[in-house]
């Protein structure tokens, strides 16, 4: 599949159809359905009722149905999370799916029920026919597709996979329209390879991590060594620019510099929305060839802003966090590298702030939603469980030794997010011969997390002792499951083979486990925000020492994320202390009462006719 086409497919998914009609409207119009049964009439309303209130919790019922589309990209969103994240069972998550289906056929906003019918075309029905029963059910819909659409399977090709990602995103519900096409694409391309005679050609899976950039490779080999030149002044590594005179732009005035040294996974983030800007110049109509620089992103003006543009029209011309990256590292290159006149820097500036995303005021609400779902008492426990409950399904005798040691290295991962709130790069990144401090040679268990400031994310140095729960379950995990998973001299402590293992893959592969095992929606950031809230749940008003656990720079920061979270706790600690006191002073109380009952005689003769 050309980039281009990969890069209509990810517009198309992550911008919906312009909304026909809301909730409320919906339910307007289900109103005049008079060849409805009464009971099924009031499952529909229940229905739609139930998807407002889950996509807009912090609404009223009403403003909740106004404000939700009666559409599938956005109704899908109930799908994408744990059914108990939404407050319900994944059997009552079903049903309500399919009530929403047949308003939504009956509105024209579906697509129509096709279970049970036959395809009828008899090359596609031959192609069904030879698939194994698991490659069946993944090709089923997408051959009925193909059938719908009068495309012959020889003429199957990536276009046609946009197609069908685009009808499954924008007129299905579908919880993950990219992992179908995958799917579709997987099971095609084997039958390319093991059935005999399958027509059409091999199609290229697609890549969810990258559906609208281009290789830097593509570029002009000046593009990229202007690019490796940025990166290497932002990490203080260009040693002749470090003592270079002053170099002035366009018009003669001195170019700021950056103040000090970026991190590598702060450097690694700039280059990639680098690389996104100069993919969005491209698929606006520059081509490849004329982007020879980083000015050429900034210079002439229109440059910058068909990419800002870009950014803003992918999510429906609303700012989003992309454009707002974008934006402020338009205006830097133009400001400190590309040597520009003032006032184009200016004009840049003024636009990287009208896309600039409001400052956060707290945790987000999809944070939110997630924490107080771990808040239940259910979930919570199971959380506080779960390094536990792994390591005894890792001492079962009958599981392979990597499958255990892959539970075992799971289980160690929670445990320390639990005690010790860490970034997930520190977390995949903990060396056993650097951060496992191990005061004892002759004593296998070791007691601190010593982690330096210049590897922490705020520079706050991490040095956290482990509980003896804590360090008995990590030497279980070093002595007897690691060696499973790495090859000797491999110093991380959750490595793969011989290198680290990668804090997206540790993260994910994590996140899952939990999310399936307790099912509420977690991930491993989560963890920081839980561990506040757990503290301060005990602990009410004690932000100093969750600032000193977090490492915030300053309580201003952890005020403004987690003040209110231990509002139900204070409460519940404010009323014991009332009902303490009540039951202490109970016999004075209760003598005073007896001693001074005369002076509730107006009280208890209100309302009564008065005696002559």
């Amino acid at each position: 599949m050309n980039a281009l086409t990969a890069t209509q497919l990810d517009i198309a998914n992550t911008q919906s159809p312009a909304p026909r009609m809301t909730l409320a409207e919906a339910q307007k119009t289900l109103e005049t359905w008079s060849d409805l049964a009464p009971r099924r009439a009031e499952k529909m309303r229940t229905a739609l009722a139930t998807a407002a209130r889950a996509l807009a919790p912090n609404e009223s019922r009403k403003a909740a149905a106004s404000a939700v589309s009666m559409d599938c990209t956005t109704l899908s969103q109930l799908l994408k999370v744990p059914a108990a994240t939404l407050g319900m069972t994944a059997s009552r998550r079903t049903s309500l799916c399919s009530e929403l289906r047949y308003v939504m056929r009956r509105l024209g906003l579906h697509e129509p029920d096709t279970r049970g019918t036959p395809i009828l075309d008899p090359v596609l029905q031959a192609c069904l026919e030879v698939l194994p029963e698991y490659r069946r059910l993944a090709m089923l819909d997408f051959l009925r597709f193909l059938e719908a659409r009068e495309v012959a399977p020889d003429k199957v090709d990536g276009d046609t996979l946009v197609a069908y990602q685009v009808r499954c995103a924008q007129h299905t519900l579908c919880a993950d329209p990219v992992e179908r096409v995958r799917q579709v694409a997987a099971a095609w391309n084997w039958a390319r390879q093991h059935v005999a005679d399958w027509p059409g050609q091999a199609v290229t899976q697609l890549d969810r991590t990258n559906r609208y950039s281009f290789p830097l490779a593509t570029y002009p080999l000046s593009f990229q060594q202007d690019l490796d030149q940025y990166t290497s002044r932002l990490a203080n590594e260009d040693i002749d620019f470090i003592f270079s005179g002053d170099i002035f732009n366009a018009d003669g005035r001195p170019m700021r510099r950056a103040q000090r040294p970026l991190r590598p996974a702060s450097i690694s983030a700039k280059r990639w929305i680098i690389r996104c800007a100069a993919a969005a110049l491209v698929l606006k109509g520059v081509p490849q060839e004329q982007i020879r620089t980083l000015r050429d992103l900034v210079d002439p003006l229109d440059h910058p802003e068909c990419i800002i543009r870009f950014f803003l029209e992918r999510r429906s011309n609303q700012r989003s966090p992309m454009a707002d990256k974008v934006g402020q590292t338009l205006h830097l290159l133009a400001r400190d590298h590309c040597g520009v006149l003032e006032a184009q820097v200016e004009r840049i500036a003024d636009w990287a702030a009208r896309v600039e995303m409001p400052e956060p005021k707290g945790l987000t609400d999809k944070n939110t939603r997630r924490l107080r779902a771990l808040m239940q008492p259910r979930a919570r426990a199971m959380l506080l469980w779960f390094p536990r409950e792994l390591m005894r399904r890792a001492a079962d005798p009958t599981l392979q030794p990597h499958a255990a040691a892959r539970l075992a290295m799971y289980a160690t991962a929670m445990e320390l997010l639990l005690v010790c709130p860490m970034r997930r790069g520190n977390l995949a990144g903990l060396r056993l011969d650097r951060h496992l401090h191990q005061p004892d040679p002759r004593r296998q268990r070791r007691t601190h997390i010593l982690i330096n400031a210049d590897e922490v994310k705020n520079e706050f140095t991490i040095s956290w002792p482990l509980p003896s729960e804590s360090q008995k379950l990590l030497e279980t995990y070093v002595t007897q499951h690691r060696w499973h998973l790495v090859n000797p001299g491999n110093p991380y402590l959750f490595g793969i083979d011989d290198r680290q293992r990668a804090a997206q893959n540790l993260g994910e592969w994590l996140s899952q486990a939990v999310t399936e095992a307790i099912g509420v929606e977690f991930n491993a950031h989560l963890a920081r925000h839980f561990a506040a809230w757990n503290f301060l749940r005990l602990n009410p008003g004690q932000y100093e020492v969750v600032r000193q656990v977090l490492g915030h720079h300053s309580i201003e920061v952890t005020m403004k994320y987690y003040v209110g979270l231990e509002a139900d706790s204070a409460a519940e600690h404010f009323d014991r202390t009332v009902l303490r006191d009540r039951q202490a002073l109970r016999s004075i109380a209760a003598h005073a009462f007896r001693k001074g009952a005369g002076g509730l005689s107006y009280l208890s003769s209100k309302g009564r006719s008065s005696r002559r």
